[in-house]
């Protein structure tokens, strides 16, 4: 069985000749999914649509693409007003990415405006949401996953159709070696549901769950090429070096 791999890009430079090499690189190195991570951006004033689009089209159709603006909040690395940020978000789903990935805690009526412009784009979201500091118990995640879904369902009346393809991401912080048993839990409930998850550890202490997340449901794990993006993250070389020695990934 294969397994998705996504290579996480930060994107600092809004020059496509500065951008270019590092993007060619991970397109060259076969991911199923490559996210772009905008909040590394030095200068968001700079900031245009065709610069998203011409970087959309370095990688289509060689890999699925996810775009991300990570808030403060949750690990981003840029601090703006939130109306900068959604006018951003807007410019980002404009010219048609896989996916879009939003904070499941964004006020409501913010989400909203991306749920529906991402609907008529024919966007996908990733609906994300990052403890920075601990592992949740299986009881809270499952709480908060359950409550998160009432709300997209109830709040905003969401198409049926349209909500399967929405992806739920709940990430957590290992401290033990055993804080890893709680996402690959998860991983193997939703397996057998019809709702996609993506769900593993940050840091050293959760690298365990960040590898076999995939091979108990998760729709998918996340490798650097060069820099890392988040603690504990590995390169995608050693996630292939790892996956090739599973009896089933052939």
């Amino acid at each position: 069985m294969k397994y998705n791999l996504c290579i996480s890009i930060p994107i600092k430079y809004t020059s496509i000749k500065e951008v270019r090499p590092l993007i060619e690189k991970a397109v060259k190195s076969k991911p199923n999914l490559i996210e772009l991570r905008f909040d590394y951006i030095s200068n968001i004033k700079t900031f245009s649509v065709d610069f998203v689009r011409d970087l959309l089209n370095i990688i289509h159709p060689h890999a699925a693409v996810i775009f991300t603006l990570r808030d403060s909040s949750e690990g981003g690395q840029l601090k703006i007003h939130q109306k900068e940020r959604l006018k951003i978000l807007k410019m980002l789903i404009e010219p048609k990415p896989d996916y879009i990935d939003i904070e499941m805690n964004t006020d409501y009526s913010f989400l909203n405006e991306i749920i529906k412009l991402a609907s008529q784009k024919g966007v996908n979201i990733i609906f994300s949401n990052h403890n920075l500091e601990r592992t949740l118990t299986y009881e809270e995640a499952i709480t908060l996953i359950h409550k998160f879904n009432d709300t997209v369902i109830q709040k905003f009346a969401q198409d049926p159709e349209r909500y399967q393809n929405y992806i739920y991401k709940v990430i957590f912080t290992a401290h033990t070696f055993e804080d890893n048993i709680i996402p690959l839990r998860l991983c193997k409930q939703f397996s057998n549901s019809s709702q996609k998850l993506i769900s593993f550890c940050m840091g050293p202490m959760g690298i365990f769950s960040r590898i076999m997340c995939v091979s108990l449901g998760s729709f998918l794990t996340y490798a650097s090429l060069e820099e890392k993006t988040a603690p504990g993250q590995i390169t995608i070389d050693k996630m292939r070096e790892i996956y090739d020695l599973f009896p089933n990934n052939h």
